[in-house]
């Protein structure tokens, strides 16, 4: 099997020359499928078509899974971003970290066909977190063009697949983030040189306030997030469409549901939309009750004021006229976090490149609060309850 590392734009961390010439060598490997039930992918957010490939549309998405050996690589399939003729420099941006070490981050490329992960490594089990880092927000994530797409996995011959464990272990629950280019990580890494360009070198969905928010909660997450989204208009691609439609669907042909459920039936629910254009008429009542009824009466789903406060009014109205339909659900919330000092959109601040997106700081900071706002709201349902 040929490797192709060469092709690829290194990011972050470059490779030694060693860690090439083992990683090109292509000596006894051994193929094994997406569908092996050992990988364990990012919920909800992954559509996987038995063992030919498992694609995902949004940043943010996650696979991790345990492997015996001393190598591995990543098999994945570019043809949808190369036949729309997409510019190399915005193909998706990955990132790869074997056992918890450092992280490696690449950027595929149109002749992409795999990404080696680990050589030369000590013989015996490991463990691989594949994240996918950034895609083009304008480029077509709907139809969808713009994707990670997997195709298998290559080991030492003879070696197979495992539960991810150690520091990758698989978390007791699962979250589902819902959004739009801040719940997506957008410009959260940008500088204003070149002007901000929304380009993949400007995001990285990995660190968002979602993260931190999942590592806190023990959660494994999906990033369902899309820059220029809005309730009910289009997001910046110009195909996906506002969140009262894309809440069900990974893209245009794919649902999200399985038996008109999410599944693994999701213990948090986070929804952020409002910083573009807030809910019209019952959008709000509407989503919840789909929601609801798309996962458990036990779900705990969030409404998120967006952090600047816009789209305060028509959020918190939707949300009494939903406790007057639905009385009973105790475990709906609104959190209001109020306006962020640093999000006005007035310009750059300390902790917002425009305005408006968090950089990573803030991100981590924002994540912090709603843990808090999540565990008071939490909390004094208990004591309702007693």
């Amino acid at each position: 099997m040929a490797g192709n590392v060469g092709q690829m734009k290194l990011f972050a961390r470059p490779l030694t020359l060693i860690y090439l010439l083992m990683a090109v060598a292509g000596i006894g490997w051994s193929d094994v499928p997406v569908s092996d039930r050992h990988i364990a992918f990012s919920p909800y957010n992954w559509y996987r078509l038995g063992s030919e490939y498992a694609q995902t549309p949004n940043p943010g998405a996650y696979l991790k899974v345990g492997f015996a050996g001393t190598k591995i690589a990543v098999k994945v399939d570019v043809s949808p971003l190369a036949n729309a003729r997409v510019p190399s420099e915005q193909f998706p941006v990955v990132r790869f970290s074997v056992d918890g070490k450092p992280s490696v981050t690449v950027q595929l490329g149109p002749k992409t066909e795999e990404i080696q992960c680990g050589a030369g490594l000590a013989a015996g089990n490991h463990t691989l977190l594949l994240q996918y880092v950034a895609g083009y927000v304008f480029l077509d994530f709907w139809t969808p063009i713009n994707v990670l797409k997997v195709t298998g996995f290559a080991l030492d011959e003879g070696a197979a697949l495992t539960n991810p464990s150690g520091v990758e272990a698989v978390r007791p629950l699962n979250a589902l983030f819902m959004g739009d280019s801040i719940t997506n990580g957008d410009d959260d890494i940008a500088t204003f040189k070149g002007g901000i360009t929304n380009a993949v070198d400007t995001q990285d969905a990995t660190i968002g306030y979602p993260s931190v928010v999942a590592a806190g909660i023990g959660a494994e997450y999906a990033v369902v997030a899309y820059g220029g989204a809005s309730w009910d208009h289009n997001a910046a691609d110009g195909h996906t469409p506002g969140l009262m439609t894309s809440f069900s669907m990974i893209d245009s042909v794919h649902s999200r549901l399985v038996s008109s459920k999410l599944s693994p039936t999701p213990d948090d629910i986070f929804i952020n939309m409002g910083e573009n254009s807030g809910p019209n008429g019952d959008d709000v009542p509407r989503l919840l009750s789909a929601l609801r009824k798309a996962s458990s009466i036990k779900t705990n789903i969030f409404v998120i004021v967006p952090f600047s406060g816009r789209s305060r009014k028509s959020l918190t109205s939707g949300f009494s006229e939903y406790q007057k339909v639905a009385p009973r659900d105790r475990n709906t919330h609104l959190i209001d976090l109020g306006n962020n000092l640093y999000l006005q959109a007035a310009g750059p601040t300390m902790y917002s490149i425009d305005g408006q997106h968090p950089l990573a700081d803030l991100h981590a900071l924002l994540g912090a609060q709603i843990l808090q706002a999540r565990a008071q709201k939490l909390e004094r349902l208990l004591l309702r309850s007693n």
